[in-house]
């Protein structure tokens, strides 16, 4: 007999960092710090060669990351830059274009998505 599983998710404490360093000498970090996350790329570029080719797909794949991270009471902040480009997960206080995206705890400004499809199109 199984244990029945909690209906309220159960937080997770994540601690500890990551780091990959590319061949150009790009460098991404993940960090863990109790229920924040972050996410640590060196430019633009980078953010463009991460994930899903296809727009359709990214935002699938950040739908799937926003109900991973909202189930696991965990938040992802990424910095690109050193500038903050998006967060997504628990707690977070949504803005407009991410509501109209369909993500309910999600900061996503326009500004952002200027910059990420930019990069995207002078990267190839």
């Amino acid at each position: 007999m199984t244990a029945p599983r909690p209906d309220i998710p159960l937080p997770i404490d994540v601690r500890g960092a990551v780091r990959f360093d590319g061949p150009a000498g790009s460098r991404v970090t993940l960090e863990g710090n109790g229920s924040a996350l972050r996410l640590a790329l060196p430019g633009w570029a980078d953010a463009a060669r991460i994930g899903p080719a296809s727009l359709l797909a990214t935002r699938r794949a950040l739908v799937n990351a926003l109900r991973l991270l909202d189930r696991a009471c965990l938040t992802l902040a990424v910095e690109v830059d050193g500038q903050r480009a998006l967060a997504l997960g628990a707690g977070v206080k949504p803005t407009l274009l991410a509501r109209l995206l369909g993500m309910a705890s999600a900061d996503i400004r326009v500004a952002t998505v200027a910059r990420f499809l930019w990069s995207r199109a002078t990267a190839h």
